[in-house]
């Protein structure tokens, strides 16, 4: 009889071999990754997200399994946790789905981790553009009526302006 220990043991054994054809295949495509495969129970990896002219608001995304599935969230440094909403990628729906289209073995495992690749790719493309339209929407945000941009005027009383008299200008203090 098979201890659950040991069946625990194997679940982590097969998410580390996963996530490290993941690794390979992501680095391949000049993705720099950092490999948290031993961390005991929390195997994963931390994909950086690509270099761009422009910044996104998060380091990069935490790969890791859960159940049958692959599952990335958003993490703002290598180190940290992750945060927010954890998207998966049903990689045994697609793995079945591929041989169902009588995809031989080894080639569905291929399309499956191509998959992976590209969801994990759209996924940082689409993030710097909601990023972008978010900065664009804020700038838009804080125009005047002629249209220039309001910097600070947070209405907290930070123009000081309004406190010297004119009467006082140009007499010392």
């Amino acid at each position: 009889m098979q201890k659950f220990k040991d069946f625990v043991g194997k679940k982590e054994r097969d998410a580390r071999k996963e996530l490290g054809i993941i690794k390979k295949i992501l680095e391949k495509n000049d993705y720099q990754v950092s490999d948290f495969l031993e961390e005991i129970g929390d195997p994963h990896i931390f994909v950086k997200a690509p270099n761009t002219k422009e910044e996104l608001s998060f380091e990069g995304i935490r790969v890791y399994k859960i159940g049958s599935d692959i599952a990335y969230r958003v993490q703002n440094e290598e180190k940290t946790q992750p945060y927010g909403k954890a998207y998966t990628i049903p990689v045994e729906e697609m793995y079945n789905d591929f041989i169902s289209n009588k995809f031989k073995e080894e080639k569905a495992g291929q399309e499956v981790m191509e998959s992976v690749f590209k969801e994990i790719e759209r996924f940082f493309t689409q993030s710097l553009i909601a990023e972008k339209q978010l900065r664009s929407a804020e700038i838009q945000k804080n125009r005047d009526q002629l249209g220039r941009v309001i910097i600070g005027g947070s209405g907290t009383g930070t123009d000081y302006s309004n406190l010297i008299s004119k009467t006082n200008v140009g007499s010392p203090l």
